[in-house]
């Protein structure tokens, strides 16, 4: 269930309670929040989100994808890495909502992915993450989500996320 959704109120006071306004961020204000560029920002906007708590965005598939071409040319399917991508961009932006924004000298790492996919991902879908915290500790983040289309769940997941100086991931080969 999500988390400000409740199935029924807790007590009848609830249902006096004023409706939370959703706070959607658009392309050009989720980039900022990403060091990612193009081809590789694959969130198309936030939905929703709460700081610390949860984050909703839309991933809109495309058959016009360069990657969906290759994938597969005879039935095109949206790549499960991709989607594992879509959550981590939307876990980095979600973990520095809650946090503090990434500082010049620092990075994300992935330092764990557990994944399900249910339901193949196809061109024409809007694909809806759900990413609910699990835990803030100091420079970790983890959290658990899910990828809907419509009503159906097609993945399932939870992540890890660090928060890292360039210096002290090593020195790079480029």
């Amino acid at each position: 269930m999500h988390p400000r959704t409740p199935e029924k109120p807790a007590d009848l006071h609830q249902i006096n309670l004023p409706r939370r306004e959703a706070k959607p961020l658009g392309f050009t204000a989720l980039r900022q929040w990403l060091r990612h560029r193009h081809p590789m920002v694959l969130l198309d906007r936030i939905v929703d989100h709460e700081p610390g708590e949860f984050l909703d965005a839309l991933v809109c598939v495309s058959g016009n994808l360069d990657f969906i071409a290759g994938h597969f040319p005879e039935r095109a399917i949206y790549p499960g890495s991709h989607l594992i991508q879509a959550f981590a961009q939307a876990g980095i932006i979600l973990f520095q909502m809650s946090t503090s924004p990434l500082k010049e000298d620092e990075m994300t790492l992935v330092s764990s992915v557990e994944a399900r996919f249910l339901k193949m991902v196809v061109p024409g879908d809007q694909v809806m993450l759900q990413l609910k915290v699990d835990r803030i500790v100091q420079n970790l983040f983890s959290f658990s989500a899910q990828a809907r289309v419509g009503s159906t769940r097609v993945a399932a997941c939870r992540i890890n996320l660090a928060r890292a100086r360039v210096a002290d991931v090593g020195s790079p080969l480029w």
